[in-house]
């Protein structure tokens, strides 16, 4: 398989940008927020020696952006910029379809 590096995607009814950053080894995402789009950033250092990390980084932030959109993530309280993730098989179940159908836009 070939890594696509798409520019922008759409997730339930938000564009996000994606970039690819080769100075940084993980990942963010954020919704639209004042003046800025919507942004996946996607941490490329790893690329050569690890594209399985790629991957890695590409599905952990296609689905905690998928388990916002399905209302499963949640904030914690006791740690900064810290969530939990709540489901039964029903949302796994959808989070799953819906994360299929974005990561064939990555590879080909």
């Amino acid at each position: 398989m070939k890594l696509i590096k798409i520019k922008k995607i759409v997730i339930g009814d938000t564009e996000f940008q994606v970039k690819w950053d080769r100075k940084i080894g993980g990942g963010s995402f954020h919704y639209p927020r004042k003046n800025e789009k919507a942004e996946i950033v996607i941490g490329m250092i790893e690329e050569k020696i690890n594209p399985i990390g790629i991957l890695n980084i590409i599905i952990h932030e296609l689905k905690e952006i998928i388990q916002v959109e399905q209302r499963t993530r949640y904030d914690r309280q006791d740690e900064y910029k810290a969530y939990e993730f709540h489901y039964t098989h029903k949302e796994h179940t959808d989070l799953c379809s819906r994360l299929a159908g974005l990561l064939v836009q990555f590879y080909k």
